[in-house]
């Protein structure tokens, strides 16, 4: 009986090895473009109310149901993912905001480890969160659309110009939902991810 339990308990941890750990088609290109703007609107929420706890799930969702990550690098990408934002929210100043940059990093690099995207992490970070600094400043919101179309243009290897108008979805979404204008801000959103799908070249 003892043999027979310790049998199934190696078969068990066996199977979530290899769940966790076999590789998978990761890509950036793979997602879905209506879940992408419904987990999107998850993530605004939870950061805009200061609960980073409740981001790693949806998070992980992005990685692992969306990206195509294997579960372990999903988790760490949105456990990452979400110290990143807790940093940035949970800071008094931009130099305190700086904080994030670190983990935001760490993010963007295991995404390309597992991807055949040809991005470079370091630039894609300093990007993302130039873009997270431009929304809280709302001086400065001016020059968001112009950061994000960098961003995306650094992620997807396409010319800031061609990505311009997916930035300026993003853009208004944003300002909808500091506004509390969810559902338009998901329309915006949506729009904005069916842009990248089709504007998303093959990975290398």
């Amino acid at each position: 009986m003892m043999f027979a339990l310790r049998r199934l308990l190696l078969l068990l941890l066996a199977a979530v090895a290899v769940y966790c750990f076999w590789p998978r088609s990761s890509s950036i290109t793979g997602f879905d473009p209506e879940r992408m703007s419904e987990l999107q609107i998850i993530v605004w929420k939870g950061a805009a109310d200061k609960k980073m706890q409740e981001l790693i799930l949806p998070l992980y969702e992005v990685y692992e149901g969306q990206y195509h990550l294997p579960p372990i690098s999903a988790l760490k990408m949105a456990f990452d993912t979400s110290r990143a934002l807790h940093l940035f929210h949970t800071s008094p100043d931009a130099a305190d905001q700086e904080k994030a940059l670190l983990p935001l990093q760490t993010a963007f690099f295991t995404l390309k480890s597992n991807t055949k995207a040809g991005f470079d992490p370091g630039a894609v970070a300093r990007m993302e969160l130039m873009t997270w600094m431009l929304r809280a400043d709302h001086a400065k919101r001016a020059q968001l659309t112009t950061a994000w179309s960098e961003s995306l243009s650094l992620l997807y290897g396409r010319s800031a110009e061609e990505c311009l108008p997916v930035a300026k979805k993003f853009s208004v979404a944003s300002k909808l939902a500091d506004e509390g204008k969810w559902d338009e801000a998901q329309s915006n959103i949506l729009e904005a991810w069916q842009g990248i799908k089709s504007l998303s070249p093959p990975e290398k």
